[in-house]
Parts: C-alpha cells; structure tokens; sequence
C-alpha cells in the first residue's frame, strides 16, 4: 500500500473529474472523492474508477475546507498507514 493518499472534492465536475482520477491513477493510491451535491452522476462517475467516495450532507453549508477535512477523515479510517496526502480540486489534473 502506498504511503500516499488522495483527497479529491469537487460538485458537478463531470469529465474534468474523469481526467483527474485517471491522472492519479486509484491503483497506486487509495483516493476518497467528496461531492457536494452533485447532480451530475459525479459520485457514480468515481465509484465506477474504484474511488471511495464520500457524499456530503445538504443540510450543512458546503465549503471546500468541509470537504477536504471529510475527505482526510474518510481516507485515515481506510487506510490509516497513510504518511502524506495530496489534496486537489475534481477539475484538476495531477502531473
């Protein structure tokens, strides 16, 4: 298991969040997607790319730094070895 793992949010990021997954590669690392609120298929999306997804409460505003700090807490209780996490926003791609 790698000691780096993936926190990616995003909402309704639709193909940008196809070419972000597939540029980190959810083989090597274990990824947790948040969604906030997607009406997109987006949770689907990364689901269907072996992505642990976490899907946000509408009841609660949703914020970026909501999302990554649920993220990091999702990937901690899956893989709790994980040394460092790399953060990123479902429209961008990781080179």
């Amino acid at each position: 298991m790698s000691r780096v793992g993936v926190v990616a949010i995003g909402r309704n990021e639709g193909e940008r969040l196809r070419r972000c997954l597939q540029s980190l590669d959810p083989h090597a690392h274990p990824i947790v997607y948040v969604d906030s609120g997607s009406t997109d298929g987006s949770p689907n999306l990364a689901r269907s790319m072996h992505v642990k997804v976490v899907d946000l409460d509408l009841a609660t505003p949703f914020t970026a730094a909501r999302a990554r700090n649920a993220g990091f807490e999702q990937l901690l209780k899956t893989s709790p070895e994980i040394e460092y996490v790399q953060f990123v926003d479902g429209d961008c791609e990781v080179d």
